[in-house]
């Protein structure tokens, strides 16, 4: 027997987060009833990142699996050595600790394809093996208000021509870099010359998912947030505007290197006809960790 509590305490943000290059700290706190000798206890910091999915295959096998395991992080930090080998009495001790992170980790993330997980694991050793685990959770830390096309709004033009040949033009005006829990406004313009009959316009902020291990890599996505126009008044030219909450979500998967899984962004654009096929374009957008200081919206975007 070693302790008979163990409980870990981290001083981490409101959101009980933390971010890349960020120092963690803490305090591990024993609890012993009874005076006993210590033999030792670890202290170790561990990320790791895994990806597995299969395929069918037309020849033997019938399956093939895609599966890999990568260490992204582990620190030992010598947070016991006051008591190793010693014999102590019954009591509380308290252990305050840090470690930093490294500044490329990428975010803590699950799906049915893969997970990256950060943990803190402390085990003792003796007669009877105690082992305590507490995940925390890592975001990339990613800063875009020092790159110029992030800051100003763009203007993006899109073009729909109907099986009778009657064309419609659509410009949308939004930003293409934002954190999380940002308002991000959207400003549509409607050119229909023709005046075709439109019965909705979604907005969906897409999260596009790439998985790669060694022997190849697989594709997904996403639907993280919608929102929906459709007072169409369906003249030759009409505008509205939009604007979307940004959920919690992990930020887009920049200045990694090599990542297990890559992730972005963009906006889905898609219209609907009572009559015609439906239209759908993409809009890449970067989601950063730090709230983006966009200029003013009512600025001339660049065309």
């Amino acid at each position: 027997m070693v302790w008979d509590y163990c409980s870990v305490n981290l001083n981490s943000d409101s959101t009980g987060s933390f971010y890349a290059g960020d120092i963690v700290t803490g305090s591990v706190f024993l609890k012993f009833k009874n005076r006993q000798k210590i033999e030792s206890i670890e202290f170790t910091v561990v990320g790791t990142s895994k990806a597995q999915w299969t395929r069918p295959r037309p020849t033997m096998p019938h399956i093939k699996i895609y599966s890999e395991k990568k260490k992204l992080l582990h620190i030992m930090v010598e947070l016991f050595e006051d008591i190793k080998g010693k014999t102590i009495e019954p009591g509380v001790y308290t252990y305050p600790f840090h470690f930093a992170l490294p500044s490329d980790l990428p975010s803590t993330f699950e799906s049915g394809f893969a997970k990256v997980h950060y943990c803190i694991k402390i085990k003792s050793k003796g007669v009877c093996n105690h082992k305590k685990i507490v995940p925390f959770v890592v975001f990339g830390n990613v800063n875009l208000n020092h790159i110029e096309e992030y800051l100003e709004p763009s203007t993006f033009k899109f073009h729909k021509t109907c099986w009778n040949s009657n064309y419609l033009s659509f410009f949308v005006k939004t930003y293409t870099g934002f954190a999380s829990k940002q308002l991000v406004p959207f400003e549509v313009t409607v050119k229909n010359d023709r005046k075709v009959k439109i019965l909705k316009l979604c907005v969906s902020l897409i999260q596009k998912l790439r998985y790669t291990v060694t022997e190849g890599y697989a594709d997904d996505e996403k639907k993280m947030c919608k929102l929906e126009h459709t007072n169409f008044q369906n003249i030759e030219e009409e505008s509205f505007d939009l604007t979307v909450e940004i959920p919690h979500i992990c930020p887009s998967s920049i200045h990694l290197r090599d990542p297990m899984i890559d992730i972005s962004y963009a906006f889905r654009i898609e219209v609907k006809f009572p009559f015609h096929s439906t239209f759908s374009e993409d809009i890449p957008v970067t989601v950063a960790t730090v709230p983006v200081l966009h200029y003013d919206f009512n600025e001339v975007a660049d065309e």
